[in-house]
């Protein structure tokens, strides 16, 4: 029966009680509930945002990381303080001095953890590298006219690139911006989360060059839209194929590669060795589980395997792993029981960060080791013949890295300074053919898609590592690519004699 009362006028006219006061004592607790979750969720959200650097711009804390899409004035880490400080400089300089300007992203790891595919010291040299390669774009006509100008923002993914979705998501909605990301270069890691990284993009229609992914298949034939600044482990190995054939005693060779799966480097660089280097294996394959990327190496872990090469008479390894696998195997392969047989070991890089490894050198030169790596730079390129065994770039880029950032001839080692300044003239070079399409405003990220297979004959990219070329039946490979091969420890002054060139 519905509640009553009595008409204050009298008479014992009973009222019946609105139903809406009911309704409202009973929502109000609710209500506060709301407000206060309300303003909590609020709370978090600026929070998230103020915890890196405030509101607007463009980084938020996702898991205890500063994630999302920064000009450079938030520093992602200690390390890169002073060139975000220079690239968040020129690109208050091109916003100030007006005009059509336009965005390029670095998209990379920019924070780390106890696991990361990346270490402060190769993405230091990488901003360094794509910043060279601005300034070269924004002030000469290296790369085409300097106009329109471009803006380099960086873009992170994450220690383990685990947030990918999130800022491809937040360089997706800069793409329809009034200064538009027309594309994005960095990408430095074959894993998993940067093929779908990629494929996010190429949805999109934004260009992308990758600077150290190295893995077969990421690539313009299985994503369209994305190019290469480095070679791909095919083209490594061709290099490695044209070393071994020119090899006065045929190598006995064993293939050592890692089972740990899904890994697209260690994947795609096994099977190269299988279809280019298969003749000269002799020996038995030898498995080992690998690390993940980033993890630390077991200990023993090729305590086998080495018996085992040992035991069949080798006197060449393959080897298909991770850069940490790399140095355990090399421990291990240090005290193995043939050591009186000296032995080399092949593997593909994109720098030679090896060179600084001072006990390494040391280890290799005792135990008659030697390291031959398929890389990405020659570090004797500042001294060789620019007309045969240096790519004709080299000079010119040498030159801007150490006006721009510095002299140190050793900062170029890890060659992770060289090819993303090379990714980042490729993509320059890509927006600034655009100007021939007399656009009404800046060009859009589709129209420098459409360019990217036209960077050939009159418009080849004058690069650090080559005059690189694009064409569609070459799949994004760079043609004109040296790749040099190089034996550690170091014993000549001079360059490899006539490098591997892509395509060449």
């Amino acid at each position: 029966m519905a509640e009553q009362e009595r008409n204050p006028a009298g008479g014992g006219v009973v009222i019946p009680r609105p139903q809406r006061f009911r309704r409202l004592r009973r929502l109000a607790p609710a209500l506060a509930v709301a407000v206060v979750l309300a303003l909590a969720a609020g709370t978090v959200a600026v929070w998230d945002r103020f915890a890196c650097g405030g509101p607007g711009n463009g980084v938020r804390s996702v898991q205890g990381q500063c994630v999302g899409v920064s000009d450079g004035d938030h520093v992602f880490h200690e390390d890169f303080a002073e060139i975000q400080a220079l690239i968040a400089a020129e690109n208050a300089r091109v916003a100030e001095e007006g005009g059509t300007v336009v965005r390029i992203a670095f998209l990379g790891t920019l924070t780390f953890g106890d696991v990361s595919p990346m270490d402060p010291g190769r993405i230091r040299r990488a901003l360094e590298g794509a910043y060279t390669g601005m300034m070269r774009a924004n002030h000469s006509h290296d790369f085409g006219d300097p106009s329109p100008r471009i803006q380099l923002v960086l873009a992170n993914m994450g220690a383990q690139q685990e947030h990918w979705e999130t800022v491809v998501d937040d360089l997706v909605a800069m793409s329809a911006e009034p200064v538009p990301l027309v594309a994005v270069v960095g990408m430095g890691v074959s894993v998993e989360s940067t093929r779908a990284a990629a494929e996010r993009l190429a949805e999109n229609q934004i260009p992308m060059v990758s600077s150290a992914v190295t893995a077969d298949g990421l690539d313009h034939f299985e994503i369209p839209g994305l190019l290469r600044a480095a070679p791909s482990n095919s083209e490594y190995v061709r290099a490695l194929r044209g070393y071994l054939d020119a090899l006065e005693e045929t190598p006995r060779a064993t293939l050592v590669y890692d089972t740990t799966e899904p890994d697209l480097f260690v994947s795609t660089l096994r099977d190269a060795y299988r279809t280019r280097l298969g003749e000269y294996v002799t020996g038995q394959a030898q498995e080992f589980s690998g690390t993940t990327v980033g993890d630390a190496p077991r200990a023993g872990l090729f305590n086998t395997v080495t018996l085992n090469v040992c035991a069949a008479g080798t006197d060449t390894v393959l080897f298909a792993g991770r850069t940490p696998d790399l140095n355990a195997f090399l421990d291990s392969l240090a005290a193995r029981a043939c050591a009186d047989t000296p032995v080399r070991v092949l593997f593909v890089v994109t720098g030679l960060s090896a060179l600084a490894d001072e006990e390494l050198m040391a280890t290799l030169e005792e135990s008659r080791i030697t390291l031959v790596h398929a890389s990405g730079i020659d570090p004797r390129w500042a001294t060789g013949s620019p007309d045969v065994d240096v790519p004709p770039g080299y000079a010119a880029f040498r030159a801007a890295f150490a006006e721009e950032v510095t002299d140190d001839p050793s900062a170029l080692d890890n060659g992770y300074a060289l090819v993303n300044h090379d990714a980042f003239a490729v993509a320059a070079s890509a927006v600034r053919t655009t100007n021939a399409m007399e656009l009404d405003g800046p060009p859009l990220p589709s129209d420098v898609f459409d360019q990217l297979m036209l960077l050939n004959s009159a418009h080849e990219v004058p690069a650090g590592a080559g005059v690189l070329s694009y064409g569609p039946e070459r799949g994004g490979e760079a043609v004109g690519r040296y790749v040099p091969v190089v034996e550690l420890p170091l014993e000549e002054d001079q360059p490899q004699e006539r490098p591997y060139v892509i395509g060449g």
